[in-house]
């Protein structure tokens, strides 16, 4: 069986290093801040004990950022983010009965925000008797039902604080764009060389094929000299 060729060699070269430095195909891995995160969705989730110096949501806002890079209070897009609330709740965190959530009452516009500034396409309010908005309302969620309540911004259950931030992903991930340009370079440079030694072996070959050609030409004309010799000799001989 022959040697591989040098292009064969490249082909091998290039898929052991593609093989070597491409992630697996297992795709990303969700990555919460720590254990006392739950993740759901594309956020993850912490009811944290206040401290005893949180006097307002604001102070919550900043308890909730110092926790974890980008986290808020929570904000509740969709329905299906307020029934996983309720049910960790209720499988896991088990209290306090009611939590604040990260909305007030813009006088300026006469509707609810949320302070993250995400949009506010879904409410759950409980039934109330008034749909007059005190001038400084905020909100706050009952965690056995998941309904709404609004509630005076000053009188804010924050004893304990529903966090959110948003999911993170492994580092090894984030970095495909940087492997993929650095697998193509590596392989550009492997072929590039695989490539300049086939030439300089074809060369090497086309060399030695011509000094052959030159060596046994060199002998034809020694031989047709020899024999010129052997025939002059002889006529002088008969002369």
């Amino acid at each position: 069986m022959g040697a591989p060729s040098p292009a064969a060699c490249s082909c091998l070269w290039s898929g052991l290093l593609l093989g070597t430095l491409l992630p697996s195909s297992r795709g990303s891995e969700e990555v919460c801040p720590s254990s006392v995160w739950i993740s759901f969705g594309t956020s993850c989730y912490a009811l944290l004990q206040g401290p005893l110096e949180t006097q307002s949501i604001d102070d919550a806002r900043e308890y909730c950022k110092g926790n974890a890079s980008g986290a808020d209070i929570i904000s509740i897009n969709n329905r299906e983010e307020n029934d996983f609330i309720q049910k960790i709740f209720y499988n896991h965190w088990r209290g306090p009965e009611y939590i604040s959530l990260g909305m007030f009452f813009d006088t300026d516009d006469d509707v609810f925000k949320w302070y993250d500034e995400s949009e506010v396409n879904f409410t759950n309010w409980e039934k109330e008797d008034s749909n007059e908005e005190p001038l400084n309302t905020c909100a706050t969620m009952h965690t056995i039902s998941g309904g709404w309540k609004k509630t005076s911004c000053e009188h804010l259950p924050l004893n304990e604080i529903l966090c959110e931030t948003a999911i993170l992903y492994e580092k090894e991930y984030l970095l495909d764009e940087k492997v993929w340009t650095t697998t193509l370079v590596i392989t550009s440079t492997i072929i590039v060389a695989v490539s300049a030694a086939f030439l300089w072996f074809l060369y090497q070959r086309r060399v030695s094929s011509g000094t052959r050609c030159t060596a046994h030409s060199s002998s034809l004309q020694v031989s047709y000299s020899d024999e010129e010799v052997l025939v002059g000799e002889e006529n002088e001989y008969i002369a």
